[in-house]
């Protein structure tokens, strides 16, 4: 596991063991917080600094959740700088930071999953057929 990434302990304490939930939570953060963040650059890049602090706001708790520091410290950056109107450079080089950090930890998370690594020893090879099923992209979906 890329324990330097991500850190899933919380979610497996929220979920009580419930590992369908823990991976429906990986498809979900997957799925919507790239778009988050798709949408901040476009912001940026049309000069709307001020726009990325919703965005940035709507992704913390997210990242927050899946244990990404490194990835949380930058977003919070983004969203104090554009909500106070702060450094338009410190701004952008946060943002630059957290999309780098962002694809370094899907690419950890997608590589594990790939892997196997997140698969809980309570699915077992039995277990796991029945409660999700793989398709096509490597993704997991709760059957």
């Amino acid at each position: 596991m890329h324990a330097n990434h991500y850190n899933l302990d919380y979610l497996k304490q929220v979920f009580q063991g419930n590992d369908a939930m823990v991976l429906r939570i990986l498809d979900i953060f997957e799925e919507e917080v790239p778009k988050y963040f798709a949408e901040m650059s476009l912001l940026a890049d049309a000069g709307q600094w001020g726009g990325l602090h919703p965005l940035a706001h709507k992704a913390k708790s997210s990242i927050g959740m899946l244990g990404m520091q490194r990835l949380l410290t930058e977003v919070l950056v983004v969203e104090n700088l554009s909500r106070t109107e702060g450094d338009v450079a410190e701004l952008s080089a946060a943002l630059s930071r957290a999309k780098t950090q962002l694809g370094t930890a899907l690419e950890a998370l997608r590589s594990d999953r790939a892997g196997g690594l997140l698969h809980s020893p309570k699915l077992g090879s039995e277990g796991q057929d029945k409660a999700v099923d793989r398709h096509n992209d490597g993704r997991l979906y709760r059957a």
